[in-house]
């Protein structure tokens, strides 16, 4: 009973039926639930090759259907049995990891118009205005419902904030819940459960899947000083928390939607939630506009590509707390020695010039521009210079700065505090061994003192800069300090990097409600590299599945955001380096690795990226999410991380599966799985193995792969449309499937086009294809 999975299952309509499909070892096969009539399978697929990952082919698939009961008044729960001839019926359940499984029959046709329908007992003091919906999303026959729900709240006094709290309302036929919540000030995360809904943090966005098959989406929406979250009471209640800044009374909004699908239900509040911000954003002046759209429009799409898509090379872990010149030009050339060229090169914590030297980095203050004299005796410039001249396949440096300076913001006897204006600043709890306060640059002077800085980089040959703790911005503890630095200091350091960087630029610590809704939604606004998660913390090993997971549900989040994901740096030479380098190529982001110099993993590098004349490159494809928001990271379910390239209906879809668990799963992949998968078009699925499928269709009842994966195990399949040519006066016609580069986890985003042709019948298909990159085509 070992090679049993879970039942393949997905939602129905209330008045059709629910196909299903069973994987086990040849046996006798059975659906049974204690709220619905036995049903034994009826129909038998044995898979005509071995599946793409294991090689076994004693598998059998069950399938059969479900006529949905006339009334349901909650979710079907079922488990499966089986018996081999001439033995004893065996539940499933007792020989696995496995509970029992739950069918959701989804409702057809019209969705009920009235909020009233899934909220109940909503605080009167909510307004509540139905919306239009999205046009894009109605043509493409996506039915929704959408609401935006508001309430007042008062002024804050000149020092102290105004709150307020009001009951949003109960989830109706909730049977699944997932949040984002706020894990801590700076960092974003899942939570999911079932039955009633609980949080123990604030969360900016809750979905809820109810037993008629439709999901409730909420968005928690932060503007004008007025920061909003959710909450949970103890009977299940949504309650929004509320707090105002500002000395004008302001507003809690909160955007609703019903759809079929999370990601339907997801894309209607955040469409809105755009509209609202971009409405509402009066916080740059005319000249800073022009400033924008000017700086946007000289950007260099090629040059921008080149360092999204470059591999990076980034000194934290690697080198360590304590940098210098000679530690960074030593590892280049160790790794340039190894074949690997990194055309990026980052510059971590700790080459500025700081003060308090020997303590805590969170006690230290930033004291001046230029870099410490200690590790870089001669200045940054010349850092710069050497590292150029040495390794000339670096084309951008970035150097990293805390929002404030340094984690323990800036002196107040440097050279900085000489030149601007500063102010104490009282902090609430933090987090981190710290004093209560920290003196930084006064709001009024950080638009000047942004501006000397990045220029000071720029002439020194810094060409990118990665702006860290910016949660800092929400830690100030008074309303009036809230006020006047939250929305200054991100406005002062994203258009001086704007100005002396373009868009070579990445966010951190920055997954805040104050930063994500002014900086990130509004579509005016410049698309930044954004870390999407905690940090790699290579010595822990509970955090490394957990980091996949979390990162593949907070982008369900933050891909409706103007980012780029960055799932941050990890290291090729450590017991999780090939499950990390996985999910960082279906992440759609940067790959950042921190390798300790002559520890590397050459092997893993070269399926991560592939060789262009320049040096090394990646094979990003689109913005990967997770498939099922709803399976928390401890239940038995392989974690599927999907994403796509291509386009003009042509997209090759790419399926990153991860086992986050602690016990082998076996899994039944159908092509539905996929993303942007077309009814009309044939597929093969190509596996990181170079192991093709048979030709597969959407229709197709029978699974298209079966996975198989220990614990720490993970694959990528790439679902590849088949191209269709006609030959004159040839009785068939022919397919083709471009396969991208072989050998590496992604190599379908090698290519940039393909052109099937026959300019001579004689000779039969010319297939044209360009590529991003060196390495063997398959096809």
């Amino acid at each position: 009973m070992n090679a049993w999975s879970k039942i393949w299952r997905r939602s129905a309509s209330i008045a059709g039926m629910l196909p299903f499909v069973i994987m086990a070892p040849p046996a006798e096969c059975g659906l049974v639930s204690t709220s619905y009539p036995k049903k034994i399978t009826q129909k038998c697929y044995i898979p005509s090759q071995p599946d793409l990952t294991s090689g076994f082919n004693r598998r059998c698939f069950y399938a059969g259907t479900l006529t949905c009961p006339s009334a349901l008044s909650g979710p079907v729960n079922f488990t499966v049995k089986a018996r081999k001839p001439g033995r004893e019926w065996q539940w499933i359940n007792d020989h696995s990891h496995h509970t029992d499984g739950e069918l959701c029959f989804q409702i057809v046709g019209y969705i009920p118009s009235h909020i009233e329908e899934y909220l109940q007992d909503s605080d009167d003091v909510l307004y509540i205005r139905p919306l239009r919906v999205d046009f894009v999303l109605a043509a493409q026959g996506k039915e929704t419902r959408v609401w935006a729900l508001a309430a007042p709240i008062e002024a804050a006094q000149p020092q102290i904030s105004a709150t307020r709290t009001v009951k949003v309302g109960l989830p109706r036929m909730l049977t699944r819940w997932f949040s984002i919540v706020r894990i801590s000030r700076p960092w974003l995360a899942p939570r999911q459960g079932k039955d009633q809904f609980s949080l123990t943090e604030d969360a900016i966005l809750a979905s809820f899947l109810r037993w008629d098959g439709l999901h409730i989406v909420l968005l928690a929406i932060t503007l004008e000083d007025v920061l909003t979250v959710f909450k949970s009471d103890e009977k299940g209640y949504i309650v929004a928390f509320a707090r105002n800044d500002s000395v004008k009374p302001g507003q809690i909004r909160i955007l609703t939607a019903v759809a079929k699908t999370f990601e339907d239900a997801s894309a209607a509040v955040m469409h809105h939630a755009r509209t609202i911000v971009g409405t509402a954003d009066d916080t740059l002046s005319e000249e800073q506009r022009n400033q924008v759209n000017r700086s946007l429009a000289n950007t260099d799409s090629t040059q921008l590509e080149e360092w999204h898509d470059s591999f990076t090379y980034c000194t934290w872990n690697g080198l360590g707390l304590y940098l210098d010149e000679h530690k960074i030009l030593d590892a280049l050339k160790i790794m340039e020695n190894s074949d690997i060229q990194v055309n990026n090169l980052i510059i971590d914590d700790n080459w500025q010039s700081l003060d308090y030297f020997g303590e805590s980095e969170h006690d230290r203050r930033w004291t001046r521009f230029e870099a410490n004299e200690i590790g870089f005796p001669k200045g940054l410039k010349h850092t710069v210079a050497k590292i150029r001249e040495a390794h000339p396949h670096v084309k951008h440096i970035t150097v990293w700065h805390g929002i404030f300076g340094y984690w323990g913001g800036t002196s107040p006897s440097g050279d900085i505090a000489m030149s601007y204006k500063t102010r104490l600043l009282r902090l609430q709890e933090r987090g981190f061994e710290s004093v209560g306060s920290m003196t930084a640059v006064d709001a009024d002077d950080a638009h000047r003192m942004y501006d000397d800085f990045y220029n000071f980089l720029t002439q020194a040959g810094i060409t990118s800069v990665k702006a860290d703790t910016q949660f800092f911005l929400d830690h100030l503890n008074n309303a009036e300090d809230r006020r006047r630095f939250i929305t200054t200091y991100q406005n002062a350091w994203s258009l001086a990097a704007l100005k002396y960087f373009g868009l070579k630029v990445i966010s951190c610590m920055s997954l805040t409600p104050q930063v994500l809704f002014h900086s990130y939604l509004p579509t005016g606004k410049p698309c930044f590299t954004v870390r999407n998660s905690d940090d790699f913390f290579p010595n822990d090993p509970t955090s490394h599945s957990w980091h996949v997971f979390l990162n593949a549900h907070n982008a369900v989040l933050t891909k409706h955001f103007n980012i780029i994901p960055d799932w941050d740096m990890f290291q090729t030479n450590h017991s999780w380096s090939a499950f990390h380098a996985a999910a960082r190529c279906v992440s759609g982001g940067l790959i950042c690795f921190t390798d300790e110099p002559g520890k590397h993993d050459l092997n893993l590098i070269n399926q991560m990226t592939a060789k262009t004349p320049a040096g090394r490159v990646i094979l990003r494809p689109e913005v990967g999410k997770t498939t099922n928001v709803y399976a928390a990271h401890k239940a038995q379910s392989l974690c599927k991380i999907s994403t796509y390239w291509g386009g003009n209906g042509a997209e090759s879809a790419i399926l990153g599966v991860f086992n986050v668990g602690r016990h082998p799963i076996t899994e039944i992949i159908k092509l539905r799985a996929f993303q942007n998968i077309r009814h009309d078009q044939a597929y093969v699925i190509h596996s990181r193995h170079n192991k093709v499928s048979r030709r597969v269709m959407l229709e197709d009842e029978a699974p298209v792969v079966v996975l198989s994966l220990e614990e720490w195990g993970y694959q990528i399949l790439t679902a590849v449309p088949l191209h269709t040519v006609s030959i004159p006066n040839r009785p068939f016609a022919h397919s083709v499937a471009v396969l991208g580069l072989l050998g590496k986890m992604t190599g379908v985003a090698a290519i940039r086009y393909t052109r099937l042709s026959v300019d001579d019948p004689a000779r039969g298909v010319k297939i044209k294809v360009a590529l991003k990159a060196l390495g063997r085509l398959g096809e």
